[in-house]
């Protein structure tokens, strides 16, 4: 009796430990369905209309080779953003709906792609504890962006940080997984780095140095730890993202684009300037509610689930050490390069893709040093002489609070609060200007400038690149004018 009794009280316990995670699923699925939803509300900008103009004239070769010798050697960004003017020209529609499309798949690919990295990462955990993980990793960085407009919902801004930024986490995770559990990487793992390291270096300066150097360290790691080198792997890989920079370094629109920022690079100034604004973006980064949740989720879960067969907690402190200083460094060179090149601050849309590669980085650490420190932080984080574990609903419940409460205060959380009342009169307006625009080709057109400018959706104005504009919707000339009085923001 007593037998079919305690099994019984188990199987209830598990049950409300499985409705207790369900419950940590519910903020992070809402804040990254909010914000992909409202992709739909987005809108092309200026750069958007130049590459939409060519693609219509010429298609994705000829823009590809124009921008190119003009402008950028970026090849995949490149094609990305020509993406929504082929959508709209195949369908015979509007450039909204097909820009909010592509913003929306961008943003799916987004979230997916960080899940995967998560899955990578535990796989000796599974159900709902592991879709947590799959969702708070995309929610933490969604959540304490520097600007949620160049992540997903501007097509130039996403389009050369965020998908090299995947990549190289995915990398970056195969490589300490790989050490981490003492197995060497496979033929099919070594394949797709290969093609994503070099697809991943055609999108920007700078990812195929991060990308060499992860693979640097991981052969050192590998000798330290008297594993195989895989040498032949890493070189393969490590080739690819170079021979992706090389097609970047060597576009002639560089020059034109270098010509175009001035100024003959200050060495001295790159370094200090580059190391005093990474230090501020870092100070801003773990003041982040998004992320203390997130890296609290991540400390509970590692320190909840049973230890792996081969673990070395020797190992595993030096791996997280190597991994902070490794991404540190890696977004710090982001930072000089383009202090360097253009003197000016590292811009928003590139802090992102720093901002995927030290959350990622920073996970990776707390995963590692809770594993160590397991059993003591087991005894500190027992509840009402309730041990942490997964199987117990009482942690859950904490952490939904906890995940729940930081994306709300988080940086995007608290500004589309701000914004909520002005997207849709954003939404509204963009709708207005397109129907305006395309109703009167081979004329010369007022053009209303936004009223309602959501800081989320919009960055800037007809005003910006007008001739771009112009060209698409075939118009003489456009004259931006202050919008129609009567109503205030």
């Amino acid at each position: 009796m007593s037998s079919k009794f305690a099994k019984a009280e188990l199987s209830a316990g598990q049950s409300s430990a499985s409705s207790a995670w369900l419950l940590v699923c519910v903020g992070p699925f809402i804040f990254l369905t909010f914000l992909i939803l409202l992709a739909l509300y987005g809108a092309p900008e200026h750069d958007d209309f130049c590459f939409a103009y060519q693609n219509v004239r010429d298609g994705f070769v000829q823009t590809l080779l124009a921008f190119y010798t003009g402008l950028s050697g970026r090849i995949v960004a490149l094609l990305i953003i020509q993406i929504p003017a082929a959508i709209a020209k195949a369908t015979g529609s509007s450039i909204l709906p097909a820009y909010a499309a592509t913003l929306i798949a961008f943003a799916i690919l987004f979230v997916a792609g960080s899940a995967f990295a998560m899955v990578r990462m535990w796989p000796n955990v599974r159900g709902l504890p592991l879709l947590v993980l799959m969702l708070g990793f995309p929610a933490a960085i969604a959540g304490a962006t520097p600007s949620a407009h160049d992540l997903l919902y501007w097509l130039p801004g996403l389009a050369c940080y965020v998908p090299p930024g995947l990549v190289t986490i995915l990398i970056l995770g195969e490589c300490v997984c790989a050490i981490d559990r003492e197995r060497q990487f496979s033929i099919q793992a070594t394949a797709w780095a290969v093609a994503g390291g070099f697809l991943a270096a055609t999108c920007n300066e700078f990812t195929a140095v991060w990308l060499v150097a992860i693979l640097a360290a991981s052969l050192l790691a590998r000798h330290i730890f008297d594993q195989k080198l895989q040498v032949g792997h890493h070189v393969a890989i490590g080739a690819a993202a170079a021979i992706g920079w090389l097609f970047v370094a060597a576009a002639p629109g560089n020059g034109h684009r270098m010509a175009a920022v001035g100024g003959s690079w200050n060495v001295v100034f790159a370094i200090t300037e580059g190391f005093k604004f990474s230090l501020t973006g870092l100070r801003t980064l773990l003041l982040s509610p998004s992320l203390i949740g997130w890296l609290l989720a991540v400390m509970a879960i590692s320190a909840a689930t049973p230890a792996p067969e081969k673990q070395d907690p020797r190992r595993e402190k030096w791996l997280a050490a190597g991994i902070a200083a490794l991404v540190l460094g890696a977004c710090y060179f982001e930072y000089f390069l383009h202090q360097l090149i253009t003197g000016a601050h590292l811009v928003d849309r590139a802090q992102n893709e720093a901002l995927i590669l030290i959350i990622f980085g920073f996970t990776l650490c707390t995963s590692l040093l809770a594993r160590v420190y397991r059993p003591q932080l087991r005894r500190k984080l027992s509840l009402g002489g309730s041990s942490i574990s997964l199987d117990k609903p009482v942690w859950p419940l904490l952490l939904a609070a906890i995940i729940a409460i930081s994306l709300y205060f988080s940086t995007t959380g608290s500004r589309v609060r701000r914004e909520m009342a002005t997207f849709d009169l954003f939404r509204q307006e963009a709708i207005a200007r397109d129907r305006l625009l395309a109703s009167r080709p081979d004329q010369v057109v007022e053009v209303p400038k936004h009223r309602w400018k959501p800081s989320t959706l919009i960055d800037a104005d007809v005003t910006d690149n007008i001739g771009c504009v112009a060209m698409y919707y075939h118009s003489k000339e456009l004259i931006p004018v202050d919008p129609p009085s009567g109503s205030s923001q």
